[in-house]
């Protein structure tokens, strides 16, 4: 799956769960188990609580996503 077939939202990143997972909340509130994008894999930001994030997600799968840019408002 290309990258223009993906779902992009913010969210905001709930808590750290270890092996490089993290959960997040969507505007809506639901929450998603996400996981850095091999860009940002390469020099890991520090994603604290409160964090805003874009995401990526697949139609397939909602409730899994990529964080695919740390926003800093």
């Amino acid at each position: 799956m290309s990258h223009d077939d993906c779902l992009r939202t913010r969210a905001t990143i709930l808590k750290t769960l270890g092996n490089g997972l993290h959960e997040a909340a969507l505007p809506n509130g639901k929450r998603v188990l996400c996981h850095l994008s091999k860009e940002l894999a390469a020099a890991p930001p520090e994603l604290v609580a409160d964090a805003v994030v874009m995401l990526e997600l697949s139609p397939f799968d909602l409730d899994r996503a990529r964080i695919a840019q740390v926003i800093n408002d």
